[in-house]
């Protein structure tokens, strides 16, 4: 009995030692692979982050597709997008063809920016004349085309329609309430299309064109109310352009109009985009090179142009 007692207490340390060593082993390849997956996550985390550090800023425009669950397409530079207002309600939103910033207090865009070039001019898409409220607006009322009847003013294009010939969508889109002004008959279908055509010429002449263009909203300022909705009248609009000439060198105009009748040559409108920034307190082509930009807004010449 004694012997076979002696065997057994081997025979069970025998199996005690090949279970503790099997349990061993086991921690290990656990820990290997909380290791192996931790590494793996590290690394995926370090190439989002190398992704992310080394991609351009994202502007404006690519936010806003981001919030509005649409496809960006915004040029690579993003001149066009001016810096954030913090002085007014801003809700930035892209369209097909245009970004806007919607101000909820006016029912008005701050701004409307696109870049235009040969490509948008040579489409086949027709006017579409389907004006609609943007239902892509979060924050606030909307405007409605039923603000503007008997209202003694035209829905008037911050965006043009004959700038986004290129597509379907983009001219759906123009036509949306979010793009119009009131603006004077006159004005709308006289200096500021006339501008709107002249933009067309130099776009063909030089390639690209960045545009902004919106109504001069003053803070504090009053304003005549248009419709249920209370749209607010600018008194007056602008719209500032830039063109590139190379990498280090640019060349800038702005117009101011009047919200009323006046019929005058563009050249009469026409000024510098610090003026424009002044008179409006938006900073326009602020992703430039702070030296191209500074030399490009401060003087302007219509004859180059």
């Amino acid at each position: 009995m004694g012997r076979r007692r002696k065997k057994q207490t081997t025979y069970y340390k025998y199996i005690g030692g090949a279970v503790s060593a099997l349990a061993c082993v086991a921690t290990i390849v656990t820990t290997q692979l909380k290791e192996s997956h931790v590494m793996e996550a590290q690394t995926q985390v370090e190439q989002t982050v190398a992704t992310v550090t080394t991609a351009e800023p994202i502007t404006h425009a690519a936010e806003a597709a981001g919030k509005a669950g649409k496809a960006t397409k915004t040029h690579s530079k993003g001149y066009e997008i001016p810096a954030y207002l913090t002085d007014r309600e801003e809700e930035i939103v892209e369209h097909h063809g245009f970004t806007l910033s919607y101000n909820s207090r006016h029912l008005l865009p701050n701004w409307v920016a696109w870049v235009l070039t040969p490509e948008r001019l040579r489409g086949g898409e027709k006017r579409a004349d389907n004006f609609q409220p943007d239902e892509s607006i979060q924050r606030g009322p909307i405007a409605t085309t039923y603000d503007y009847r008997g209202s003694g003013y035209d829905r008037g294009h911050m965006c043009p329609a004959a700038d986004n010939k290129h597509s379907r969508e983009a001219m759906n889109d123009c036509f949306l309430m979010s793009n119009m002004c009131p603006q004077t008959h006159d004005l709308n279908a006289g200096d500021w299309e006339q501008l709107e055509s002249r933009c067309r010429s130099w776009a063909r002449r030089y390639g690209e064109l960045y545009i902004v263009a919106g109504p001069v909203i003053k803070k504090g300022g009053r304003y005549e109310k248009i419709g249920e909705n209370r749209v607010s009248v600018p008194h007056q609009f602008y719209k500032v352009l830039l063109r590139m000439k190379s990498e280090k060198e640019a060349e800038a105009i702005g117009f101011i109009f009047n919200n009323n009748d006046d019929n005058k040559p563009l050249e009469s409108y026409a000024c510098s985009v610090d003026e424009v920034e002044a008179l409006t307190g938006i900073n326009f082509f602020s992703k430039l090179p702070k030296r191209v930009e500074q030399k490009a807004e401060a003087t302007y010449d219509y004859r180059n142009w």
